[in-house]
């Protein structure tokens, strides 16, 4: 991470300010401009790929691993082994000063989601497709979502809850100006700050978004696809994304949508099975589930070569993305399913207005259908 990025972090725990510790950094980058500015006075422009973060109100701590912070708000194997690379007078100058890891408990199920969302993304590749059509369709699609072109969001802050390999958040900062805050649950981060790292507009970390590691109110965009419906609550994730939005700013999310379901009897019926067999695999060892999933390849690879030719999918899924698109089905623990004018209730309640129903006609062509079938809502403070 970049060291001047440690000002818009806060203790996930308590909201107090952070200060880094450097283990070790590398790479130097032109200070961002406007909105950090003002935060970079005195500050160094390091790039930190081991470290920690120290907050002085609750005296927790979290390692700085790989470039990334870890902010999550309980212990992790991944967090222990971080602290296992610190030299030893570091961690006894920790441990003497009181400084400890959390020991909070986990939101329900979100260790099984975020161990199966880093299986997901492990080896995903970065290319020019994304999903079911072209990365340049699902950027195309991203600028439609959120209602803006070139510059729309210069000077700035934005944050993508989910970022997965950090595509669209590294678009946020290329295309639109911003400054991008990208967080997951899962290990996808370290792929994308080792991927995108080198901008110093674009930040990733490893965090819950029930307990994001950001002042409320922090961010001009705040933007999740596909994303809070895997977790324990749509409506609380979605409640505690729209406490990070600031005053006039836009929350924008995609959800799962019953409409999708609904089209035909053969989408009902696999519905139907997925319901049944997901929790049960979503539990199994990672290796189990994979080897469950192999005989579902060919059957996705055909899907798609079906809806290539009917104007559904953009592409043909080679085998790694057949894979990754049942475990995407098969594997969550949560995937729930809303209606449009319920999310569209819940933005009011928590004092979100100017609501906005996403069209097809507003994304690309391949990604049109997913928008209709399913829950695309834009809101401002």
């Amino acid at each position: 991470m970049w060291e001047h990025a440690v000002a818009a972090l806060a203790c996930p725990r308590c909201r107090g300010p952070v200060i880094s510790r450097v283990v070790s950094g590398e790479r130097q980058s032109n200070p961002p401009s406007a909105p950090f500015e003002s935060s970079l006075a005195g500050t160094s422009d390091r790039w930190i790929e081991t470290g920690v973060l120290c907050c002085d109100t609750c005296k927790c701590i979290y390692p700085i691993h790989r470039g990334v912070p870890i902010l999550l708000s309980y212990r992790t194997r991944l967090g222990e082994i971080a602290c296992g690379t610190w030299p030893a007078p570091l961690r006894r100058e920790l441990l003497a000063s009181g400084f400890h890891f959390s020991t909070d408990a986990a939101p329900p199920g979100e260790k099984y989601v975020g161990a199966t969302f880093s299986t997901e993304w492990q080896t995903y590749e970065y290319g020019t497709t994304l999903w079911t059509a072209s990365t340049a369709d699902r950027l195309k699609t991203f600028r439609g979502e959120c209602g803006l072109g070139d510059g729309g969001l210069e000077g700035k802050r934005f944050c993508e809850i989910g970022c997965g390999l950090g595509i669209l958040t590294n678009e946020a900062a290329a295309g639109l100006g911003a400054e991008a805050w990208g967080m997951d649950l899962s290990t996808s981060v370290f792929r994308a700050a080792a991927y995108f790292g080198s901008n110093p507009r674009v930040h990733f970390v490893q965090a819950s978004i029930f307990s994001a590691p950001f002042a409320p109110r922090t961010f001009d965009f705040v933007y999740s696809h596909g994303v809070l419906h895997h977790t324990w609550s749509t409506k609380e994730a979605l409640r505690r994304a729209a406490q990070l939005v600031e005053p006039d700013g836009s929350l924008y999310v995609w959800l799962y949508g019953y409409n999708d379901v609904r089209v035909s009897l053969p989408r009902r019926l696999a519905f139907a099975v997925e319901s049944v067999t997901r929790p049960l695999i979503a539990r199994l060892p990672s290796p189990i589930a994979t080897a469950a999933l192999l005989p579902l390849i060919p059957i996705y690879q055909l899907a798609s070569l079906f809806g290539k030719r009917h104007g559904t999918h953009g592409s043909r899924y080679s085998a790694k993305q057949a894979l990754h698109a049942a475990r995407d089905r098969f594997t969550p623990l949560f995937a729930h399913k809303h209606e449009f004018d319920e999310v569209a209730t819940w933005y009011r309640e928590i004092g979100l207005k100017t609501i906005h129903k996403v069209a097809p006609a507003e994304v690309s062509p391949s990604w049109a259908l997913a928008i209709e079938r399913n829950v695309a809502i834009r809101g401002r403070r």
